[in-house]
Parts: structure tokens; C-alpha cells; sequence
């Protein structure tokens, strides 16, 4: 059976037998794309334009019937009849759904739209075993080192399913009273998104009910940290009055439902502590707005002084 790995740098196997060149060489790419567009067939001149949009019509349909050509080719030189996974006629070109095949984003997809309408209080432990070892497959964000627009939607799409997924666990994990898994899963989430807030209060009462209360005061440090350094903002009033109830051991977690997070603001906490994160966002655009306009501006200094360059080489 043919298995294809698309998280991660990707991989294919066909029968035990690694296929050369997947997915660096262009029609492997060709096939990465029919693959998550699995669902439905693909026009040539549309397909072509994907790929090849620069080139004139007729030079990238061309590129298409040489690609589909080189793919054809490849999938037969490994042992598989290339006719029972791919249909090509003169007008499209698709995946064949009945092919035998396994599909790395296709169970991911698959496990997580399950249970994708189930809150996380009430996901039984074999869903929760089904959402782990489906979370599992992902090796890494989609095809890694690909950076073709017809794949960074995929890949954020994707992504951010992953993201979703890891957070569900760690309310499940926090609601169940077990640290230990919801706090492996934060640091996931964190590994790719480190600037996610609730993840960071999520970790400190974690810490605090395995009863690491130093840990969970830490972590919000980490948190104010990266906050300034990334996106250049404290953190949210939620967040500090959480540390504050830690740090003075008043901290109750019946007051802090993880189910209806954030919780309310704390009345002692002075308005003016933290700036709203609309405020932090529109300075921060403003600013890059001006940098824009300069550097604009130094543009056409620097096209003025080429035009009057040029004129000058003319007429000498």
C-alpha cells in the first residue's frame, strides 16, 4: 500500500519501499497538491496557472503535461500502477479517492472532525486516546521547507487544527486534575505559539496544583518576558491577578472555571495597569505605517537620483 507523510518534510513508502526525490522534486509537489485538494478534480489551465502562473498559457500547460509525464513515471519506476491513482483526460486531473492508499493529513483531518463539536468536559477517555495518537501524527508543520503559496494555507490550516486540538487536551487534562500530560501539552502549543496567553495562565495553575507553587510564579515571569519581547505589551489583567493571587496564596481554583476562561477582571487591579491589546496594536501599526512611508519616500530619492543618472550617461 502506497503511505504518504505529509507533516513534517514529508515522506512516501510503497509497500516498505521509500520513493527517491518525495517531495523535493516538482511532480511529487504536483501530487502533494492533488492530495490536499483530494475532494474534487482540478481543471488543467487552473492547475497549470498554480504551478506555473508566470508563464504564458500555453508554456504552462506545457510544464503541466510534462509534470503529470515525470509523475506518471516515478510512481511506475516504484512498482505502482500509476492509472489507479491518478485519473488524467484532456480536460482534468485528480486523486482517485478509491485508490488504496494511507494519508497522514487525511487521518489527522479525519480524528479531529470526529469529535470537533464535543467540548473538552465532555470527551470520553477513548476520544481522548483517539485525539492523542491523531495529534501525534503531526511530525511537524506541513511540508516543511515548501514554501509555494498553494501550500501556506494548507499549513496554517493545519497548524492551527493542531493548535486547537493541543488546547482541548490541556482543558481536559486541567479539568481532570492531571498535571503532568496538560502541562506536556502546553509546552507544545508554546513551541510553536509562545506568545498565547491563556496558555501561560493554564500552565501556572497546573504547576500550582501539582504543587510546584515557585514553578507556576516563574511561569508567569516567562510570560510577562515573552509578551515584551514579542509583541512589545504586559500581560493581560487576567494573568496578573492570578500571579498575584499565587504569590500571596489566595489562590482558589473553583474561582478560576477552566471552562469559562478568561475569568473576570480583578476591581483592585487600576485600569491604567495594563493598555488594552487594541491600543498595543494600532500603536504598533502606526509605527510600521511610518517606517513604510520612509522607506517609500527613500525609494523614490533613490529612483530620482538613477533617472538623473541615466540622463546624465545619455547625454555624455
Amino acid at each position: 500500500m502506497l503511505e504518504i507523510r505529509l507533516f513534517g518534510t514529508g515522506q512516501a513508502h510503497f509497500d516498505g519501499q521509500e520513493l527517491p526525490g518525495f517531495p523535493r522534486q516538482q511532480s511529487y509537489l504536483l501530487l502533494c497538491y492533488l492530495l490536499l485538494n483530494r475532494r474534487h478534480p482540478h481543471h488543467r489551465e487552473r492547475l497549470a496557472a498554480v504551478f506555473w502562473g508566470d508563464a504564458a498559457t500555453h508554456v504552462s500547460r506545457k510544464y503541466l503535461r510534462n509534470g503529470l509525464w515525470r509523475l506518471r513515471h516515478n510512481l511506475e519506476s516504484a512498482g505502482l500502477p500509476a492509472d489507479e491513482y491518478l485519473s488524467i483526460s484532456d480536460d482534468s486531473v485528480s486523486w482517485m479517492a478509491s485508490a488504496s492508499y494511507w494519508l497522514d493529513v487525511e487521518a489527522f483531518e479525519s480524528a479531529l472532525t470526529a469529535i470537533q463539536n464535543l467540548p473538552a468536559e465532555a470527551l470520553a477517555p477513548a476520544q481522548v486516546a483517539t485525539l492523542e495518537k491523531a495529534l501525534d501524527l503531526y511530525a511537524g508543520d506541513l511540508l516543511e521547507g515548501v514554501y509555494d503559496d498553494w501550500c501556506l494555507y494548507d499549513r496554517e490550516r493545519l497548524r492551527l487544527l493542531y493548535l486547537n486540538a493541543l488546547g482541548r487536551l490541556v482543558t481536559y487534562h486541567e479539568l481532570h486534575d492531571a498535571p503532568a500530560p496538560g502541562l506536556a501539552y502546553c509546552e507544545r502549543i508554546l513551541a510553536h505559539d509562545r506568545t498565547r496567553e491563556r496558555v501561560h495562565r493554564q500552565m501556572m495553575r497546573l504547576y500550582w496544583r501539582a504543587g510546584h507553587r515557585h514553578a507556576a510564579l516563574a511561569q508567569y515571569k516567562r510570560c510577562a518576558q515573552i509578551l515584551l519581547e514579542e509583541l512589545g505589551i504586559p500581560p493581560m489583567r487576567e494573568t496578573t491577578l492570578l500571579y498575584r493571587q499565587m504569590s500571596s496564596n489566595r489562590f482558589n481554583p473553583a474561582e478560576w472555571p477552566t471552562s469559562r476562561e478568561p475569568a473576570p477582571l480583578d476591581p483592585s487591579l487600576p485600569h491604567d495597569s495594563v493598555e488594552p491589546l487594541a491600543e498595543h496594536a494600532l500603536q504598533k501599526l502606526q509605527q510600521l505605517q511610518a517606517k513604510l512611508d520612509e522607506t517609500s519616500s527613500e525609494l523614490k530619492q533613490i529612483e530620482q537620483l538613477l533617472s538623473l543618472a541615466l540622463a546624465n550617461s545619455r547625454q555624455t
